[in-house]
């Protein structure tokens, strides 16, 4: 029987708004009064974990945030694992972004530090009609030049969790992809959209991703992975997806990652996530 629930966000829990829908935040909400546990699993930051926990009924228990580098309750007062990248990481992937004529985006727990590259990317997203809902800009802040980008990493009371790599040209994205896997150092989860139009690539520390924060999640609440459903729709959930005890991918998801789960559910534009809850976790326990 299935004890704790990972889902992840866009794509997944959130609608093309970028909301938790009336639909999803019901069943939800009958999980959490069949026993189950709730981890929000996203390579957001936590804060806006917390933001879309504040649509559910109740609020989720859990969040696994930055791609499995802050495992934490979603009130922050509870940090069962913090694996951010450290100084030698931050500046090897500036080094990387120079050498093509880019720059990052560097997240910490619960802001976000960007360059030209981030605002043309959310310019992108925008044109294409996304809507982004967010605290990430809540006190972000704007690094104009790779010196001050350097000034940063001096600041030793900063600890960065991931990096985002973006560029208009995916093949960049991919040239500096390649970069940072020969140091043997990453964990790379690309991320393509609109049929290839727009890449890029978030990078943690090398062992660092969703499918080891939640095996530690499930391990200091008591369960074994066997005991979790996860539910996602990219890349950067295949750890997570491969590693519970039943793995379900959204309709909306790349062919690669529905082939990677062991169950299919709807769109996240259809409420998937509603379905698959009913479908997969609260009949069981009928």
């Amino acid at each position: 029987m299935y004890q704790l629930l990972a889902l992840d966000l866009d794509g997944t829990l959130l609608d093309r708004s970028s909301r938790v829908t009336k639909q999803n935040a019901r069943a939800v909400r009958r999980a959490q009064m069949a026993g189950v546990k709730i981890a929000l699993c996203t390579g957001r930051h936590l804060a806006d974990a917390r933001l879309f926990g504040e649509q559910l009924f109740a609020p989720a228990d859990w969040a696994v945030t930055v791609n499995g580098a802050l495992v934490s309750r979603l009130d922050g007062s509870e940090i069962v694992l913090s694996a951010g990248l450290d100084q030698r990481d931050c500046r090897t992937i500036l080094e990387v972004c120079s050498r093509y004529a880019s720059d990052p985006c560097f997240y910490t727990a619960e802001r976000l530090y960007f360059g030209d590259g981030f605002n043309r990317f959310f310019d992108e997203l925008r044109r294409h009609g996304y809507h982004m809902v967010s605290r990430q800009w809540d006190g972000a802040v704007y690094v104009k030049e790779m010196a001050d980008w350097e000034a940063l990493l001096e600041e030793k009371e900063l600890s960065f969790s991931k990096a985002i790599l973006y560029h208009r040209d995916p093949s960049v994205v991919d040239g500096m992809m390649h970069a940072l896997e020969a140091t043997g150092r990453f964990e790379l989860a690309p991320s393509v959209m609109y049929g290839g139009a727009l890449k890029n690539v978030e990078v943690n520390r090398k062992g660092v991703h969703k499918g080891r924060g939640l095996e530690r999640l499930a391990a200091h609440l008591g369960f074994s992975m066997q005991q979790v459903m996860a539910v996602g729709d990219s890349d950067n959930d295949l750890t997570m997806l491969r590693q519970a005890g039943l793995s379900v991918a959204m309709g909306n998801a790349p062919a690669h990652i529905r082939v990677a789960a062991d169950a299919c559910t709807a769109d996240h534009t259809e409420n998937g996530v509603a379905r698959a809850i009913e479908r997969y976790l609260l009949e069981e326990r009928i």
